[in-house]
């Protein structure tokens, strides 16, 4: 038999309150497992910040990834009704009948209980663990409300003596629309843990961390997303030969559906594939003369290889010519060649993206990879470097020195 506590939220975004929570019931009530349990679609709130089921159990996986006694559970996240407590609790009793259940809450929930949709079936399921601050004005009360509950559904309840933590998800989803600031950054990993920021920032989440960012005079707004991509692709049409353009329409179509695969704005990854190869309308020579009048760094590979500097200087004419001010498309594209260790999650798509899309037809193992692509990310991209350098041995072709940075970095992820 296990004694096991269930916390509950929304956790748009899951913080350091919520995990205090946690391990205050772990500890107070000699537990041997806490679970968190993200709201599937809560009956009683619409989600602010436009995040969806699946980012959130993304965050809350990342902020218990350390945590040995911890784990997230997906109960609520398999349905697409209404979250309710009684019918989600009632089904965990039945799944784990020998074992001990703690459904732990907030002193303001225990105040609003029976109102709740059928308090009664509840309180039938599992042991109400109820954090109460130690320092707290109403405690009294609450013992009261417990009495009352015990009386009115026979509710087993279990008090926690906690301190009071000045955190809520409403705070970091505005500290985060305002502006990412050095000082917001700081005031931000105060409040929720490590992962969970890098998770934020990664996926591009909430308010101004989620549209695309252009040029003061090419201002456009996510909604606009399709005259945006109609622009491009039409300048794009233009200037590339028809092979390379059907290759770019494949890795923006590619890069879209990765994206939607890991959580990331549709139309960012999109933009990113449509102009990765926006400078291959050039010769090697053109874009080696292109670069040194740009001021455009050429490494000792490039000087080489001036083919591969189609990366860089497609980045400076996404930022001049097509308006992307964006830093996480432009480094995607700069990148995209070569790949870089601890590379971002769009630089990972667009990487991969360029190597999977379904125009290709050379490349080893290249079923594998498209599959493994959707399911093990870290694992598709270290199996791309380990094909490319492969073949680039093979062939006799020089290797970027970052290339094998970046497949001994992935290799040992």
């Amino acid at each position: 038999m296990k004694r096991i506590g269930i916390l509950g939220g929304t956790f748009n975004p899951i913080h350091n309150g919520h995990l205090y929570i946690a391990a205050e019931a772990y500890r107070q009530l000699h537990l041997d497992q806490v679970w968190i349990m993200p709201d599937g679609i809560p009956p009683h709130k619409n989600l602010e910040g436009g995040v969806t089921r699946f980012e959130r159990v993304g965050m809350c996986e990342a902020a218990v990834n350390s945590i040995p006694y911890m784990r997230v559970i997906h109960t609520e996240q398999k349905s697409d009704g209404k979250s309710f407590s009684y019918l989600t609790l009632t089904q965990m009793k039945k799944d784990y009948p020998d074992d001990e259940l703690y459904f732990i809450i907030g002193e303001d929930s225990l105040d609003t209980f029976p109102t709740w949709v059928h308090p009664e079936i509840i309180a039938k399921s599992v042991t109400l663990a109820v954090s109460v601050r130690h320092d707290s004005d109403v405690t009294n009360d609450i013992e009261a409300v417990s009495m009352d509950l015990k009386k009115r559904y026979g509710a087993n309840i279990e008090l926690l003596s906690t301190d009071y933590i000045d955190i809520s998800s409403s705070d970091i989803r505005e500290l985060i629309a305002s502006g990412i600031t050095p000082k917001n950054i700081v005031k931000l990993k105060l409040m929720v843990p490590a992962p969970v920021f890098s998770y934020i920032m990664a996926h591009r989440l909430y308010g101004s961390t989620k549209g695309l960012k252009m040029s003061p005079k090419k201002e456009i707004k996510s909604t606009d997303f399709p005259k945006l991509k109609q622009e491009i692709e039409k300048k794009l049409e233009k200037k590339l030969k028809p092979s390379r353009y059907t290759h770019t329409q494949g890795v923006a179509y590619t890069a879209a559906a990765l994206a939607m695969a890991h959580c990331y704005p549709m139309d960012v990854a999109f933009i990113a594939g449509l102009l990765h190869d926006c400078a291959k309308y050039m010769s090697p020579d053109e874009l080696y003369d292109f670069c040194k009048k740009k001021n455009i760094d050429i490494s000792p590979a490039e000087e080489k290889s001036p083919q591969l500097l189609h990366a860089k200087a497609g980045a400076y004419l996404a930022r001049t010519e097509y308006g992307i001010e964006d830093p996480d498309i432009l480094h995607a594209i700069t990148v995209h060649t070569t790949g870089m260790p601890g590379m971002n999650l769009l630089d990972e798509i667009l990487f991969t993206a360029d190597y999977i899309e379904p125009n290709r037809d050379k490349a080893a193992r290249l079923t594998e990879i498209r599959q493994c692509a959707f399911k093990d990310f870290h694992l598709a991209i270290q199996m791309i470097l380990s094909d490319t350098i492969d073949y680039l041995k093979a062939t006799g072709k020089d290797i970027d020195e970052t290339t094998y940075r970046t497949y001994e970095y992935y290799k040992n992820l």
